[in-house]
Parts: C-alpha cells; structure tokens; sequence
C-alpha cells in the first residue's frame, strides 16, 4: 500500500504506544477504516487515516508521513479519538475477519480477457489486475470474468439485544453456478495480440533516469500479459534472444529484478 503524502520533502515518524493490547479491535478497525489490511503474522492491522499511513501493532501504532512534531501531537489526538470511537461503537460494528492476501498480479491476469476494453472502470486489464492484487476492486467488476467455484461468508451472531457477540465462517459451493460463466468467455483467445502502444513521451518514462524504448514498452506489455519470452517473440516477430535483452533493459531502466515488479511499475503508472 502505497503511504499517501510520501512525495513530501522531508517527513517524521510517529510511534504512539497503547496502554494496552487492542489487537482485539482489529477486525472492527478492518471494517471501518481507508484501505484497511489485516495481517496476521505479524499481527497488525493498516489503514489510511486523516491522508497518514497507519500501521498498527497489539501495543503501538507507527504513523507517517507527518509534517513535524506538533503535527504528530495533533495526530496522536485524532488517531486515539478514531480508535476510541470504534471501540464504543463496536457492537454496531460487523468485523471484518478477512486476513489480506496479496495475489500475484500475473496470476489475476490469468482471469481477464487483456483486450483493455475499459467495461471494468479503468484503462487497462493490468490496471484492473493491480488493483484487484491489493483488494481496491472486486474481480467481479471485471465483466469476462467467470462466476468463482467457492466463496466464503461470514456471518454475524448477535444477542436478543442485538449486541453482536461473534461471528460464522462458511464455505458456500457454487460449483452448481459453473455453467452460468459470462458468454463473453467464450472470446477468450490464449494468444491475445498486445495492442499498440505509443507512449514513449508518457511523463512517467521521462521521469526516468533513461526512458524506455518504443519496443522495450511492447515487450513490456507482453509481460503484462502473461506472456512467455518465447509468445512476445512471435507477437513482435523477434528472436527470443532479442525479447531477452530488452527485459534486461527495462529491468535496468525500472531498478526492478522481478518481471511482476515491473508490471506493477507499468500498471501503477497506466502506461501500458
């Protein structure tokens, strides 16, 4: 998760200690906060509050960026107040258990057709595989994606009060649903052809210490399709030696060892 204000200058970080393990709050601070992630080893919980990047422990909560001291005072306060409002208002909260997961970008793009037809909100299935990775969106906004075999619910057990007192986990089949997958499917291609990319002068690969060719962007795309070496050498009618030196290249221009960090570089960026 990105920290939201990173870009300033200079910054400070907070460590504000609790008087006592609230790890019992997470699941509720799950439900209710901005861009909430909970972890379960370690034990955290983050989120995004008042534009600070929170990431909080049973006993302490790191925060940043903040502006100077007396900006982390003011935080400390709003921060408390927030949690202690969760805390009073907690039996009308449902928690949310759900521990974060971050799947492989490439694994996602596995599910969508990559034609970048936009129905999903944004520019490109590998914007729309991004963002599904950090859970911002639902594959389900994806409308080429097929319904999924299982899902699991959760369920709150309240009181004759209505107090919430726990909760029910259950697995629920829909495999009875797998002959329901969306016509548009069936248009799946496994060779899907990358499509043309003009975006040499795109701000984000001029920002870079040495901007990434007309060509290192095609084989770029490649990747962000899932493809093979050996599939973006037939897609572009080059030798596979030759897609091999330009991923080296956009490795070295992007500062990254990964294939997937680059294609997280370039869907971050939209530029492919």
């Amino acid at each position: 998760m990105a920290k939201p204000g990173s870009s300033r200058g200079s910054c400070v970080t907070a460590i504000i200690h609790f008087e006592k393990d609230i790890s019992f709050l997470f699941p509720y601070i799950n439900a209710v906060a901005d861009e909430a992630e909970l972890h379960e080893n370690p034990n955290l919980v983050r989120f995004v509050f008042d534009k600070v990047y929170c990431v909080v422990y049973p006993e302490r909560c790191i925060a940043s960026p903040l502006d100077d001291r007396e900006h982390a005072t003011a935080f400390r306060e709003k921060l408390m107040e927030f949690l202690n409002g969760i805390l009073d208002k907690k039996n009308d909260i449902i928690p949310k258990f759900k521990v974060f997961q971050k799947i492989a970008v490439t694994d996602i793009l596995k599910l969508l057709p990559k034609t970048n037809c936009g129905k999903c909100g944004l520019k490109s299935c590998m914007a729309f595989a991004a963002m599904v990775s950090k859970q911002r969106v639902q594959p389900s906004k994806c409308p080429y994606v097929g319904l999924p075999i299982n899902e699991q619910v959760t369920y709150p057990v309240r009181d004759n009060d209505g107090n919430l007192v726990s909760s029910v986990t259950l697995n629920i089949d829909t495999s009875n649903q797998s002959n329901k997958i969306h016509e548009s499917n069936k248009i799946h291609e496994k060779n899907v052809p990358m499509p043309a990319l003009n975006r040499t002068d795109h701000p984000a690969n001029l920002s870079l210490p040495s901007a990434l060719t007309q060509r290192e962007l095609e084989v770029l795309s490649g990747i962000g399709l899932g493809q093979t070496n050996r599939e973006i050498s037939q897609q572009l009618h080059i030798s596979p030696h030759t897609v091999k030196s330009h991923v080296v290249n956009i490795f070295n221009k992007l500062g990254v060892s990964h294939r997937t960090q680059a294609v997280v570089w370039a869907a971050r960026h939209q530029i492919i």
